[in-house]
């Protein structure tokens, strides 16, 4: 019994030396690409394609950065003034059994 304790324990300790240094193995494979990968990309390369997403080609459906921003800002700039050209009247008065926003 005590010989056949010792003989799984060193089986298991074989095992587990055949994990590590096959983990290690691929360990050493995986990190080998992911370095190749980074050094595949250079700065220029990445400030391309920054600059391609604020201001190169665009269409209707996908603006670049530039162009959603000049949308947000030509409906804002409508938005203040169409309020501007209202007549205070248009505005109601503030009614707390009315009001549906949080209170400030």
């Amino acid at each position: 019994m005590a010989n056949k304790d010792k003989e799984d324990a060193q089986l298991q300790e074989q095992n587990l030396e055949l994990r590590i240094a096959i983990s290690d193995a691929y360990s050493a494979i995986e990190g080998y690409k992911a370095v190749q990968s980074f050094s595949a990309l250079t700065f220029e390369e990445l400030a391309n394609a920054q600059i391609l997403r604020i201001a190169g080609p665009d269409t209707q459906e996908r603006p670049n950065e530039l162009n959603r921003i000049k949308r947000v800002l030509d409906k804002v700039t409508q938005a203040v003034a169409k309020i501007k050209s209202m007549p205070p009247e248009a505005f109601q008065k503030s009614d707390p059994e009315r009001d549906v926003n949080t209170p400030a």
